[in-house]
């Protein structure tokens, strides 16, 4: 349990990195690289207890600013990072936030419970296995505690390379892409349960979504909406119904809200 509020900011974050490019030498394509400039000035606040969706279509630049705030990016950056008004380093993000990949690789042969039992944190004893029970039944993993990792569908191998960082109790958490390769129901029960997390732990949650259903709507405290590296709208997501209708783009009934924008924002950046 998080014993205090804590502010995750993003000032005016530009950075450069080099891009894959084909490159035609007589008849093959050979991999070249180029320099680009894939964040343009972005700016996002995330609270304790709130979940921020990153929304933008592929190339947006929604990886980039994940691996910029976890200062693991590749490439130059300008701008800031902080946390509670402090620079967040590398080793302070190590230290007090998570970062769920896609590349998360499990012990073969450890249950879900030993998996859970075995990531490193200052915690021992009662109070380990008291916040692994805690992190098993919060990720609807209970039922499969004593599973082997290596048998786990692709939605329960999600939620445990989840509950390996919220085992660790950090302040802000940062997920690249969750609901990739599930289903709409498994993609539901994960936002709903990242929400329901943030709120019972104080954890700041930053997600990125391609396409996200209208479904998880209520469950995102705050978006950021982003086309090629710029940012569109940032802030809440009640504020936002609010500001596009007031610019002259309102969103019509019956629509996805989320993907209403997403495209808009794709297809005419004003």
């Amino acid at each position: 349990m998080i014993g205090s509020d804590y502010v995750l900011e993003a000032h005016n974050i530009y950075h450069t990195t080099e891009v894959r490019t084909a490159v035609d030498t007589g008849g093959c394509f050979n991999g070249g690289g180029q320099s680009a400039l894939v964040l343009k000035g972005v700016h996002l606040t995330v609270h304790s207890g709130e979940v921020m969706a990153i929304l933008g279509s592929k190339g947006s630049g929604k990886r980039a600013l994940l691996d910029v705030i976890a200062r693991r990016s590749d490439g130059s950056s300008r701008g800031q990072v902080l946390l509670n008004g402090a620079p967040l380093t590398k080793s302070l993000f190590q230290q007090r936030c998570g970062y769920v990949t896609h590349a998360c690789d499990f012990i073969p042969g450890l249950t879900v419970s030993q998996t859970l039992h075995y990531t490193p944190t200052i915690l021992g004893g009662y109070l380990k296995s008291s916040k692994v029970r805690q992190v098993l039944a919060d990720l609807a993993l209970s039922q499969v505690s004593h599973k082997k990792v290596e048998n786990l569908n692709i939605s329960e191998k999600r939620r445990l390379a989840i509950g390996i960082q919220l085992v660790r109790d950090p302040v802000m958490l940062l997920l690249d892409e969750p609901t990739q390769g599930l289903d709409p129901l498994s993609a539901y029960l994960l936002i709903s349960i990242l929400s329901n997390s943030a709120k019972k732990t104080g954890c700041g949650i930053l997600l990125s979504l391609e396409k996200p259903r209208s479904d998880v709507f209520p469950f995102l405290d705050r978006a950021l909406f982003l086309c090629l590296g710029g940012a569109v709208y940032s802030g809440g997501t009640r504020a936002m119904l609010e500001y596009f209708h007031g610019i002259g783009f309102p969103c019509p009934q019956l629509e996805n809200p989320l993907m209403y924008y997403l495209c808009l924002s794709t297809v005419d950046r004003r």
